[in-house]
C-alpha cells in the first residue's frame, strides 16, 4: 500500500445526493474510515435540490470533520448536472464518482491511485457488490477476484449489459461508480450538458473514453458495496425523472458516436420514435471535435471477442422449421416475448407459423449463431436475433 500512497495522486469522491436523507451520511462516514488522509482530498456532497436540505441533516460542520464538502443545487440538475456540478467543484487528482448509496471496503482505493498513476487516461472501475442498508453490511462478494459486477456492453437499441471475460478491459461502465482523473475527465469533454436526468451518460463518456485515446479498465480487489433499487420502499429513489429524458439521452449518445449504426437503433420500438426527426449531438460531438478520435468500426474491432467471436453481430440470421410429417404450413421457433433483458430474465421459445419476412425489422423468428466456446472461438448456441436471449438445451422443457 506505501507504493500507492507515495504517488501521492489525491481522490475527490464525489456523491450525487438527490433527496438521499437516508444514506448520505453513512456513505460519506464510510468513504472517509476507508480512505487514507494523505489520499482523500475530498468528499464533495451534491445536494440535488432535496427537500430539506441535507445540510440540515448534517450541518457543514459537522460534515467537514470527515472531509465532506456540500455543492447545493437549488433547482435540481438530475444525477448527470449533480455528477457534473460536482466534478466542477473537485480539486483531487482522481475523481471518483459513488452513489450515495455505498460502502467501499478496505483498500478499495489502492487500484485507482495505482492505474492512473500509470497512465492518466486509464479510468478504473471497481468490483460492485450489494449493500444491506439495514445493517450497513455488504453481500454477495464473489468467491475468487475476477468475479462480480464491473463490466457491460453496448447493445444496439443502445443499452448496456453486464458480462465477464478474462481481459481487465470494460466495454461500456455502468457508470455509478468510477476513478477517472480529472485532467482526463475535462479533456473529453465532462458530461454532456445536454442530457437531462439520467440515463445514456455512460454509453456516452465509455464511447468517448476508448475512441479518443483512453480505456476503461476493471479493478477486481477493489469492491464497492451497493444498494440495489429492489422495489421496496427503503430502496425506492425519492428523486423525478422527466418522462422521456432517459431514452432521448439514450439516443443521443449512440447517435453521437456510431455513425451508420444508428439506423440499427431507430428499427427498435423505443427509438422509432426519432426516425426523421432531427436530434441534435453537437452538444456532445463539440467537446472532443479537437481530440483524435476512432470511428466506431474501431471499437467494433477492437471488442470483436463480444461482437463477433461471441456472435453479438453475426454474419447471418434464419429462422428454425420445426421437422414433421404434417402437410400444414411449415411451424417456426419463434421467441415468445421478444425483450432486451438482462442476465437472469428468461424467455420462452414456442412454435409458430413460419413467416415470409425481411430480417431487417427487429421480429422474433430470427435466430444466428452465438456465445463464445472455451477456446475464444464462436459459436456454442442459438441466440434470438436484437434479443439477449441464447436458446438454453441443459433442460428442456416441453409445453
Amino acid at each position: 500500500i506505501k507504493d500507492q500512497a507515495e504517488a501521492k495522486l489525491t481522490l475527490s469522491i464525489v456523491l450525487p445526493c438527490g433527496f438521499e436523507h437516508d444514506y448520505f451520511i453513512r456513505t460519506a462516514e464510510s468513504i472517509f474510515y476507508e480512505t487514507p488522509a494523505e489520499i482523500l482530498k475530498e468528499i464533495v456532497i451534491v445536494d440535488d435540490a432535496s427537500n430539506p436540505p441535507l445540510k440540515d441533516s448534517w450541518s457543514a460542520e459537522a460534515a467537514a470533520k470527515f472531509g465532506v464538502k456540500y455543492v447545493r443545487l437549488d433547482s435540481p440538475h438530475g444525477l448527470i448536472g449533480a455528477k457534473q456540478a460536482g466534478a466542477e467543484a473537485a480539486t483531487g487528482d482522481i475523481i471518483v464518482f459513488f452513489d450515495c448509496h455505498v460502502k467501499p471496503a478496505e483498500d478499495y482505493w489502492v487500484p485507482y491511485v495505482k492505474a492512473v498513476d500509470e497512465n492518466y487516461k486509464r479510468v478504473v472501475i471497481p468490483t460492485i457488490t450489494s449493500l444491506n442498508v439495514d445493517t450497513w453490511e455488504e453481500f454477495n462478494r464473489p468467491s475468487s477476484s475476477g468475479g462480480g459486477m464491473s463490466k457491460c456492453y453496448l447493445t444496439f437499441d443502445a443499452e448496456f449489459k453486464w458480462t465477464n471475460d478474462n481481459t481487465p478491459y470494460v466495454p461500456i461502465m455502468s457508470g455509478g461508480l468510477l476513478a477517472i482523473s480529472r485532467k482526463w475527465f475535462f479533456e473529453i469533454g465532462g458530461y454532456d450538458s445536454s442530457m437531462k436526468g439520467w440515463g445514456g451518460e455512460n454509453i456516452d463518456q465509455s464511447l468517448r473514453i476508448w475512441t479518443c485515446g483512453g480505456e476503461i479498465v476493471s479493478a477486481p480487489e477493489s469492491y464497492v458495496a451497493h444498494m440495489w433499487r429492489d422495489g421496496t420502499a427503503k430502496t425506492k429513489a425519492r428523486y423525478k425523472v422527466g418522462a422521456g429524458d432517459a431514452i432521448k439521452n439514450r439516443a443521443r449518445a449512440v447517435k453521437a458516436h456510431v455513425g451508420q449504426w444508428f439506423d440499427k437503433t431507430l428499427t427498435f420500438p423505443s427509438f422509432t420514435q426519432w426516425k426523421g426527426r432531427d436530434l441534435d449531438t453537437s452538444s456532445i460531438t463539440d467537446t472532443f471535435s479537437n481530440l483524435k478520435c476512432e470511428n466506431f468500426e474501431w471499437y467494433l474491432n477492437r471488442f470483436k471477442h463480444i461482437y463477433r467471436n461471441a456472435g453479438v453481430l453475426p454474419n447471418e440470421v434464419f429462422q428454425i422449421e420445426a421437422i414433421s410429417s404434417e402437410t400444414s404450413s411449415p411451424l417456426c421457433l419463434e421467441l415468445k416475448t421478444m425483450k432486451w433483458t438482462n442476465f437472469g430474465t428468461a424467455d420462452d421459445i414456442v412454435l409458430r407459423e413460419c413467416a415470409d419476412a425481411s430480417a431487417s425489422e427487429p421480429r422474433p423468428i430470427w435466430w444466428h449463431r452465438s456465445s463464445r466456446l472455451k477456446d475464444g472461438s464462436c459459436c456454442g448456441s442459438l441466440r434470438a436475433w436484437n434479443t439477449d436471449q441464447c436458446v438454453d438445451g441443459r433442460n428442456p422443457q416441453l409445453g
